[in-house]
């Protein structure tokens, strides 16, 4: 049986949100966190506690500040928008 979706997308966690967009990352076996490549330096996004959301940097200069997001696409999506 499926898991309860979260963030109010559809999407039940990061590991579907990434798939959903066709990219590929490494997602920790909890799957909390996310890595992914950007075009000039890696992006990360991690759950929340609770999974009230979701935190997103860039790990680059001028970029570091952390982001939250309702849910995981926007924060996946804007995470590498930042890292162009």
């Amino acid at each position: 049986m499926a898991g309860p979706k979260r963030g109010g997308c559809g999407i039940a966690g990061l590991a579907e949100a990434v798939a959903a967009l066709g990219l590929e990352g490494e997602v920790s076996l909890s799957g909390r966190w996310l890595k992914l490549q950007g075009a000039r330096f890696p992006v990360y996004v991690v759950e929340s506690a609770w999974g009230a959301g979701y935190y997103t940097w860039c790990d680059g200069p001028g970029q570091r500040a952390v982001e939250f997001y309702p849910e995981p696409l926007e924060a996946i999506r804007t995470g590498l928008r930042r890292a162009t």
